[in-house]
């Protein structure tokens, strides 16, 4: 008899685990279910506008399960893509109070947050999101951060949160806004020095170097004009249009025609077509009329552009007098074609414009937009 307890001991022991396991189970589809269920009448609700009814189950299931964050995150992102963006709103405050997010869900949801403020225009809301998580070390806001304080323009924000924080600004883009901060804060103040600091920034910008130019020319002091300005011809030679008239009357006041006409030598394999036209009007003020129109020819059978045929048919009426006055009338269609087409584009959504902007009217970007290429551009 005892043999036996023995022998059964064993089927006894695996009998009650496997029931165990069963009922651990059968508890575990049990919370499945409540949560799937829960989660399903909230869904139902805040679809059917019945904003507080959803809310209250949402909050009840998040009680239940940390692991529905990402649920919650996806159904916010759509409610503020859908412009309701009280619930979303509602959603990430919902979620940065759940204690049991980690470090990095936090951060996005506190990022998230900042977003649906922006939108909403609670700006101060926003703001001060994203100021905690900068000095948190999260690269991530420095984007919205950013374009937030170009939309405020809020400049010396800007510039503080970059002196105190500059080991977060790696992307060239960042700097480029920085660099555009100091140049806002230069122009309103008249103080043209301050343009220096973004000079001495580890990324190369555009218009601080512009700026300066602009500013030594207006005041006629074309040396420095010319220093600023060769600088950035070198560095950025498809921002030539920006400035190469007055680069090139720069040189002339100062009899130095010859060095214009060797810079363009210098320019002439990266540059675009504008860079090649001025150097035939240097071949022709040279009267080597023959040269200056090889050139052209040659330049626009490798690279076709409509502006570069303008000035082929100015060219050609002068040389062919008998025909000048067709010439010249195909000039005009083709010049008032090109005065149609916008002069500056964005180089990161494709906006496009006659005038140029430092900081893109649509993505917000600063020094994206510059001189039109390809064959209708410079």
């Amino acid at each position: 008899m005892i043999e036996l307890l023995f022998l059964l001991l064993p089927v006894a022991a695996g009998y009650g685990w496997i029931m165990g396991k069963n009922s651990a189970r059968n508890h575990a589809h049990q919370v499945n279910r409540q949560i799937t269920s829960e989660y399903s009448k909230g869904l139902k609700f805040l679809l059917d506008r019945e904003e507080d009814q959803g809310l209250e189950h949402l909050i009840k299931l998040l009680e239940v399960s940390a692991d529905s964050v990402d649920h919650y995150s996806t159904l916010a992102t759509m409610f503020r893509r859908r412009g309701e963006l009280d619930r979303a709103i509602k959603i990430h405050e919902l979620l940065l109070k759940h204690p049991s997010l980690d470090e990095q869900q936090a951060a996005n949801s506190r990022l998230e947050l900042a977003e649906d403020y922006i939108m909403a225009g609670l700006l101060d809301s926003a703001e001060e999101h994203l100021v905690w998580l900068v000095k948190a070390g999260h690269e991530e806001a420095l984007d919205p951060i950013i374009t937030l304080y170009s939309q405020t323009r809020e400049w010396e924000k800007g510039i503080n949160m970059f002196e105190a924080h500059s080991e977060l600004f790696t992307k060239a883009q960042h700097i480029k806004a920085i660099a555009n901060f100091y140049c806002e804060i230069a122009l309103t103040s008249e103080d043209h020095q301050i343009m220096r600091k973004a000079i001495s920034l580890n990324k190369k910008a555009i218009r601080p170097l512009y700026e300066l130019g602009l500013f030594a020319f207006n005041q006629q002091d074309f040396v420095k004009a010319i220093y600023y300005w060769r600088e950035l011809i070198n560095q950025f030679t498809f921002c030539a249009p920006l400035f190469i008239e007055e680069l090139s009357l720069s040189y002339k006041e100062l009899n130095l025609t010859s060095q214009f006409h060797e810079l363009l030598l210098e320019l002439i394999e990266k540059g675009g077509v504008l860079i090649k036209i001025k150097h035939c009007q240097a071949l022709l003020e040279q009267g080597q009329n023959k040269q200056a129109f090889e050139f052209l020819t040659d330049s626009l059978k490798r690279q076709p552009t409509i502006r570069g045929f303008s000035f082929l048919l100015q060219l050609m009426a002068k040389q062919h007098s008998n025909n000048a006055d067709v010439l010249d009338q195909i000039d005009k269609l083709v010049t008032a074609y090109i005065s149609k087409k916008p002069d500056f584009q964005c180089q990161h959504c494709g906006f496009t414009s006659h005038t140029i902007y430092w900081n893109c009217p649509s993505c917000k970007h600063w020094e994206t937009i510059v001189p039109a290429r390809g064959i209708d551009g410079f």
